[in-house]
């Protein structure tokens, strides 16, 4: 008969060894967006060839910085998106690969193209992380 002792000792080394194996956790697209942060960002109209008067696109440029501190192991994509009145005039994106670390630190440059406009006095920025890989979303501590 095994001793209540060694019993306990069995589970504390099954749920260490578990605990150790496995070192993954959940993540969506909310988790994804706390680790990282954007700075350093440039904005420069471009110019509709038909009348240089209009905006016609926009070309930023900025810095994506993983501030966290877990490996994000599946694909992701950045959309920044300008929007006027509630609706989108334009967006672009970038697609980052797995393997995203603590630390790491991304240059981007996207180029919105919409449909010409006066001025873009009134409008606002919006940035969204979302994750690519929907089968397996997880995080693996560094």
């Amino acid at each position: 008969m095994v001793s209540v002792t060694a019993r306990l000792i069995l589970v504390f080394v099954v749920f260490g060894t578990s605990a150790c194996s496995d070192n993954s956790l959940l993540l969506d697209n909310n988790d994804l967006s706390s680790l990282l942060s954007i700075s350093d960002v440039s904005k420069t109209a471009v110019q509709d060839s038909g009348d240089p008067e209009l905006i016609a696109g926009l070309v930023v440029e900025t810095t994506v910085i993983h501030t966290g501190f877990v490996i994000v192991t599946v694909p992701f994509r950045m959309t920044w998106s300008i929007r006027r009145d509630g609706n989108t005039i334009g967006s672009a994106s970038r697609e980052f690969d797995a393997g995203f670390s603590p630390g790491q630190i991304e240059r981007v440059r996207l180029v919105l193209d919409f449909g010409p406009v006066a001025s873009l006095v009134g409008s606002t920025d919006a940035v969204t992380f979302d994750l690519l890989d929907t089968t397996s979303l997880s995080i693996v501590g560094s």
